[in-house]
């Protein structure tokens, strides 16, 4: 394990106390074109995740939207945490999700490397400070490596876990979910983005450096996915004292439209076995968890149910086929999401997502066991009325029982 910033060697989470926040009314806000979806129930998702059966109707699902499409739902610009809980409840979800844990340590935001990276640029050789100009906040880019070679990795000014947030949003994990949880409203829950083990390596490491120190310098590899999966699992530790978390999601890419984006192997050796010890504690704690990959997960699902996940999302069309995906596996886990990103909510009509919704409903709600949402997520380059369109169609449509919500009509002609 890491010597500096090592998960083992901080304050014992047993010692950190979580105060009750007195939980203000909040006056529930009705989006434009969207059918009233109700009260939360958070049930719903919990329900799907844990293939429960059917419920009223099927849970929405989307990990990220972009602000773009929460301030066109809500009607009014974000600005602040109250205006957030009110476009996940108007919008339909029945959950807020958040990210937590290394995200910003690997993108290189946090504040501690943004401190770190400037004082090598100032003062590194000029191969060091053009490595770091190409490994800037935002997508890390293939070349670019935070952490190239043993040296980095002992000089990185590794946050320990109760330091990771640096996010735009919050700075302190903790206060921000005692925030969040004095304004969900009842039956409202918040769902976690932990993940970013396998995807946080190569963005550290940058991807063609970590392809060639796979084989060149294998313990490097592991060393750094240790202090991510380590990392995640004490943040875990925190997350599960708040009864406002209702599920975690790993978010981490596995694969490209091909297949598998290193060998399984490595897979098996470095990545899974945390996946495991993370599945478990969720479990052990009563909370479903879910993994967000992109790609043609074909070789991997085997592996990844046996990891124990209770759902993976999105299965991206075409390269999966989700209804085979749910009648081979669905007895051992839930699927989520796969309304069409590229072809139909980018560059479809808000009567193709209507279309593609309803189709959806009809081959993959039966039984549960389906979150239904994009096959992705929702960013800018989405139009807005269609990602209307996707809210109005789904709490229309994805009732159980054949029943068609009330608003029907008018919410999906105001987007058409």
């Amino acid at each position: 394990m890491p010597g500096p910033g090592t998960p083992g060697h901080r304050r014992p989470v047993a010692e950190r106390r979580v105060e009750p926040v007195p939980v203000p009314v909040i006056s529930p806000v009705v989006a434009p074109g969207v059918p009233d979806p109700g009260p939360p129930d958070f049930r719903r998702v919990r329900r799907a995740m844990l293939r429960q059966g059917e419920g009223d109707r099927v849970p929405l699902f989307e990990l990220s939207v972009h602000r773009k499409h929460r301030e066109a739902i809500l009607g009014r610009p974000i600005a602040g945490l109250a205006d957030e809980v009110a476009f996940w409840q108007a919008a339909g979800y029945d959950f807020v999700s958040i990210r937590a844990g290394v995200r910003s340590v690997v993108r290189g935001y946090h504040p501690a490397v943004a401190a770190w990276k400037d004082a090598r640029q100032k003062s590194g050789p000029p191969d060091t400070v053009c490595r770091q100009d190409r490994c800037r906040g935002g997508w890390v880019s293939e070349e670019g490596a935070l952490i190239a070679d043993r040296d980095d990795f002992r000089s990185f000014p590794w946050p320990a876990p109760h330091e990771l947030g640096g996010y735009g949003d919050y700075a302190d994990l903790e206060e921000h979910l005692r925030s969040l949880a004095g304004l969900l409203p009842a039956g409202m829950k918040v769902l976690v983005q932990l993940g970013y083990l396998f995807m946080g390596a190569w963005q550290l490491m940058g991807f063609e450096n970590f392809c060639l120190k796979l084989a060149d310098e294998p313990d490097l590899v592991g060393d750094v996915l240790d202090w991510l999966g380590a990392s995640q699992l004490a943040v875990l530790e925190f997350l599960l004292q708040h009864d406002c978390v209702g599920a975690i999601w790993l978010p981490d890419d596995l694969c490209y439209n091909s297949g598998p984006v290193v060998s399984p192997r490595v897979y098996r050796r470095i990545v899974y076995p945390w996946y495991v010890r993370i599945v478990a504690r969720c479990h052990a704690a009563g909370l479903p968890v879910g993994l967000h990959s992109d790609g043609d997960l074909t070789r991997l699902l085997p592996d990844l149910v046996d990891c124990g996940f209770d759902a993976i999302h999105p299965f991206e069309p075409p390269m999966n086929d989700i209804v085979a995906v749910k009648r081979q596996w669905g007895g051992r886990i839930a699927v989520a999401g796969n309304v069409d990103l590229k072809n139909t909510l980018c560059a479809g009509t808000p009567a193709d997502v209507e279309a593609e919704v309803r189709q959806k409903v009809a081959a993959l709600a039966p039984g549960g066991g389906w979150l239904l949402g994009s096959s992705n997520s929702i960013p800018d380059f989405v139009p807005v009325e269609n990602y209307r369109a996707l809210l109005a169609a789904s709490l229309a449509y994805g009732r159980f029982g054949g029943a068609q919500h009330p608003g029907l009509r008018r919410a999906v002609c105001s987007v058409a």
